[in-house]
């Protein structure tokens, strides 16, 4: 594809923009510039600071240090008043995650970071902050700002590293290992680390400025690290000082640097709105707190319609960004009703539903699949994970949290063993809510439709299939989305089988950002080597929507799940081709039938991908292959009884990753076909325990097909003409 000129882009962007819309942008671009200006001219003149003296009249409280030393948190989640009983529900019901809390502790007093997939770093006796420890790069920390930019073209390093070390989430483990053990090293460590983070990012210079999200993040985990400590005798009045005089322009900065836009806001901006919220009600003493809040709590209504769907999905086309929103909006919430602010009921009914395609997107193992980009996003990290790849793949904490907020035993009883987070929220209270979902037997998870989304859920007890059908998301600019229509996970029997190979990096290389994000990469077909939605090598954040899939059936009942759904993203070749894809999930017979339709004209290649999950055994079966795992096994058998093709079906070894930056070898199987479409392919996804049940023998392959067949047909006969 040639790429577009920078010129030619905005010149389109011009013509296409309402005039209203228009000229809102450009008053807020010449705002912005006047802004830019004038904070770069205080930067060159060292005015960027805050004096003693100025900061003493940007609060409300006479004698600050004084009042700080001895105001008494009532209107957050943790304090001295509940140390002992959150102890104690910890070590009671989470000690392994108490244990994994001091040795990350310990880790991080000794400098010791293991961040997007790096692996454990000694990053040595003084932190460089301005450094991406992964490749040496190094960001000039005297630059300003706005004159600092992420790896251009083809990469070669990651600007994403050092803003995650800088947005302190491990300083909470400090905090939590602080009350867990009453050891003074951690509230030293909170204090130095703190301290030569401020001596070392002076306001406006260095790359920790750049991105107003990580500011935002920072500040809340500041916030959170500091509530452990308020009784530490480390925490001396020269540190409060400083402290809290760099809140006040992390606030600030926020603030002045919101990444707003009038026809795209995503996780960015409302983390910046979450940074305000949390800052506006923790330090009432700032003046300019109430402005923040108001602000702030505003907005997080505004924003729940604008980045979630009605059905409760958020609009990124990104199960991890899924995440991210939803424990920025949750934690916001339950703070700020701790503080006595009452949200809207369509804002909580949202939320709710938020949490709820968690409750139907988890898997029987209690992961989810990795459905679009994935970059290790957090808003705050409340425990040590101790298998660590499995941090970025499970959600169930956030119901663990939420249960109690909506008063939901499902939510209770699905978050399992994951309690250790709603312990820091909840107290306590979490305990019992453990308790009480443990004391009641709950119908089992059943298939679920998020049409907005377009993301389906087919499930018969441990059988598990998940469909993206979705659209690319952010109002179709796709900068979160993968070319995955169609794609989809299956497991069954206890196991993973068919999984989405995940995203490994964003800038940093170029063209495995591309390679993990490509058509390719994920469980769909591919024509003629195309890309369902096109896009642009040099752009890593847009992708055109090409594609558009529309679903034509879902049906759920409790014989069968039918999913019908198609996209029109090869549409644009010479001889277009339409890609339709039925999913057939029989819970009688425990097995997944999926059709292929190529629909068009013409002579073309048409690839199947299936990826497959870690360690499984791949052998020849029939016209197909079979795969194990321990004492289980899956068929993926090709089924052309009826069709008379057989593609030519290989298999080979490529990436996956289970977080970003980490990438471990995955079995793939390919089926392709070379001829003219029409091409309809049937496919038959079998789950077999190798000791306890025979394999399907051909004569119940065909009939498993007649009766599929039979009910594609009393479909079609139903639709209208």
């Amino acid at each position: 594809m040639i790429r577009q000129s920078a010129y030619y882009r905005l010149l389109r962007q011009l013509i296409d923009t309402p005039p209203g819309l228009l000229w809102r942008k450009v008053g807020r671009h010449l705002k912005q510039s006047v802004q830019h200006t004038w904070a770069r001219l205080e930067t060159r003149l060292g005015r960027a600071g805050l004096s003693n003296r100025a900061f003493c009249r940007s609060v409300t409280t006479p004698d600050f240090l004084a009042h700080m030393r001895t105001r008494r948190q009532h209107h957050f989640f943790i304090g001295p008043a509940a140390r002992t009983e959150v102890v104690a529900t910890l070590r009671a019901i989470c000690p392994q995650t108490a244990d994994a809390i001091i040795a990350a502790a310990d880790q991080s007093c000794d400098h010791i970071f293991d961040l997007l997939g790096s692996g454990p770093v000694h990053l040595g006796a003084s932190i460089d902050w301005h450094v991406d420890f992964k490749t040496g790069h190094r960001w000039d920390p005297t630059a300003f700002y706005l004159d600092l930019t992420s790896a251009p073209f083809p990469g070669g390093y990651d600007i994403k590293v050092p803003w995650e070390l800088s947005r302190g989430q491990h300083l909470v483990w400090l905090g939590q290992a602080y009350w867990l053990t009453a050891d003074e090293k951690y509230a030293q460590e909170f204090v130095g680390q703190i301290t030569d983070w401020i001596e070392h990012n002076p306001p406006r210079r260095g790359v920790n400025w750049v991105c107003t999200m990580d500011v935002a993040i920072r500040a809340v985990n500041w916030l959170w690290s500091y509530h452990f400590f308020t009784e530490s005798s480390s925490l001396t009045d020269k540190f409060r000082l400083a402290f809290f005089k760099s809140l006040l322009i992390h606030g600030r900065h926020i603030f002045n640097n919101l990444e707003y836009s009038e026809t795209l806001t995503n996780n960015h901006y409302l983390s910046n709105i979450v940074g305000l919220v949390y800052l506006g009600l923790l330090l009432p003493e700032f003046k300019e707190a109430e402005k923040w809040r108001t602000f702030g709590l505003v907005e997080l209504e505004r924003e729940m319609v604008k980045q979630v769907y009605p059905d409760g999905v958020d609009f990124e086309a990104s199960t991890a960004y899924h995440r991210l929103v939803t424990e920025m909006f949750l934690s916001t919430t339950l703070l700020a009703q701790l503080n006595g602010h009452n949200f809207s009921s369509a804002y909580r009914q949202r939320l709710e539903r938020m949490l709820e395609f968690i409750l139907h997107l988890t898997k029987p193992d209690g992961t989810v699949p990795l459905l679009g980009d994935n970059d290790n996003g957090r808003l705050h990290r409340l425990q040590v994970w101790n298998d660590s790849p499995r941090e970025w793949r499970d959600f169930r904490y956030l119901l663990a949290v939420a249960a109690p907020l909506f008063d939901r035993l499902d939510f209770a009883q699905a978050a399992g063993d994951q309690w250790a987070d709603a312990i820091w929220f909840w107290g306590a209270q979490a305990n019992t809510w453990q308790n009480q979902a443990a004391a009641v037997q709950l119908e089992p998870h059943r298939s679920a439709a998020f049409p907005d989304a377009g993301v389906y859920i087919l499930r018969s007890d441990d059988f598990y299939v998940a469909v993206d059908a979705g659209q690319n998301g952010q109002n179709n600019n796709g900068g979160h989305a993968h070319n995955d229509v169609l794609s989809f996970e299956l497991s069954a029997l206890g196991y993973n089988w068919i999984i989405d190979p995940g995203t490994y990096v964003y800038t940093a290389d170029y063209s495995l950002r591309n390679q993990f994000r490509a058509t390719a990469a994920h469980n769909t077909v591919i024509v003629d080597g195309q890309e369902q939605n096109r896009f642009d090598k040099h752009l890593l954040f847009k992708m055109p929507a090409d594609a558009a899939p529309r679903v034509l059936t879902w049906d759920s009942n409790p014989a069968y799940d039918l999913l019908i759904a198609e996209h029109y993203g090869y549409n644009r070749l010479p001889k277009p081709v339409t890609h339709r894809r039925t999913f057939y999930l029989d819970k009688q017979n425990r097995f997944c039938w999926l059709q292929d339709e190529l629909l068009g004209v013409g002579r073309h290649q048409f690839e199947g991908i299936f990826r497959l999950a870690g360690a499984v055994q791949i052998d020849p079966w029939q016209t197909g292959f079979i795969w194990r795992q321990d004492t289980s096994a899956l068929l993926l058998v090709s089924c052309p009884f009826r069709r008379k093709i057989a593609p030519d079906m290989e298999t080979f070894r490529d990436w996956a990753a289970p977080g970003y930056g980490a990438k471990t070898a995955q079995s793939v199987i390919r089926a392709l076909v070379t001829g003219p479409a029409p091409v309809v392919l049937d496919w038959l996804i079998c789950p077999v325990r190798a000791q306890a049940q025979p394999y399907p023998s051909p004569d119940q392959i065909q009939q498993w097909q007649n009766r599929v067949e039979h009910i594609l047909a009393r479909v079609e006969a139903t639709q209208p003409q």
